[in-house]
This record gives C-alpha cells, structure tokens and sequence, in this order.
C-alpha cells in the first residue's frame, strides 16, 4: 500500500499532465479555426513548419522524428499534401530514398499560418514575464522527456531557445 506522500504526489503529476493535455488539445481547436482559412489542419501546417526549420527540406523520417509519429503515417500525409501542391516528394540522396520539399504554395500556406491572432489572444493572459517563465518550465519538461525516450537534443531542433532558460 502506498505512503499517504505518494498518492498525493501522484494525483499531483497527474493533474499536472491533465492540465498540460486539456490546455494543448484546446489551444490547438482555437488554432485549427485560424488554419481552416488556409485549408491546411494543425498536422499539416505543423509538418510545414517542420520542413521549414529544417532549411526547406526534409525526409520523412526526420519528419516523423520531430513530429513524434511512425514514418509510414507522415508518408501518407505527404502523399496527400503532394497531391495539394503544398510539397513535392522527389528521390533522396544518401541513406533517405525519399526527400521533401515546400513548394511556394506551401510556404505560402504556413508563412500566413504563422502569425495569428488566435496565438496572441489566448498567450496575452500571461504577462511577459509569465509568458517567459512558462517557456522555461516546458523547456525543461521537453528535454527530460527527450532523454527519457533517449532521443538527443540535436536531432530535435527547435528554433528559438526560451530568454529565461540556462544551461
């Protein structure tokens, strides 16, 4: 039977995990209006911006990789999104039989997605300085998680490091 520290501690993290999954699932509805106008879903335009980061270029397992899915799932969506002209998908060099790369359309398509209202509106309950201790707080979540799943941080860039994290 567990200590009485425990089960609170547990409930705890659980609650936690909740508010962080209930938060995520919500933000991204809000959003996914704003992407309705651009006819790209959250995965799409998410994928999109994979590319981006990656210098406009990618292969569908690095896709997968960043996008935490199986690569034969980011293979179809990629056929998909090929089929709307917002990717093209030609041979690979190297160890990657496949490479991908944004077309303009799809540049297009995630350079308006990328600054929306729908962002500042739901972020601005948060002052500045709560915006930035926030992005500590799941900067710091996400690497543990990543080492974790023994995942290094090199082979999931993000872009922009938080103001507020520290080595």
């Amino acid at each position: 039977m567990p200590a009485e520290d425990e089960s609170v501690s547990s409930d705890e993290f659980f609650m936690l995990w909740t508010l962080i999954a209930q938060t995520k699932d919500a933000i991204l509805r809000a959003r996914q209006i704003d992407y309705m106008r651009y006819g790209i879903s959250n995965e799409r335009r998410a994928i999109l911006w994979i590319i981006q980061n990656n210098g406009g270029h990618s292969t569908p397992v690095e896709i997968a990789r960043h996008f935490f899915r199986e690569v034969q799932s980011v293979t179809e969506m990629l056929k998909r999104m090929e089929a709307d002209e917002l990717v093209t998908r030609s041979k690979g060099s190297g160890k990657s039989k496949v490479e991908v790369r944004l077309t303009e359309k799809g540049l297009d398509v995630l350079n308006q997605s990328l600054y929306n209202k729908t962002d500042e509106r739901i972020f601005s309950v948060l002052s500045p300085k709560e915006r930035d201790q926030l992005a500590s707080y799941l900067w710091r979540l996400r690497r543990k998680v990543m080492q974790d799943l023994g995942i290094p941080e090199w082979q999931i860039a993000f872009p922009v490091k938080p103001n507020s994290v520290k080595e």
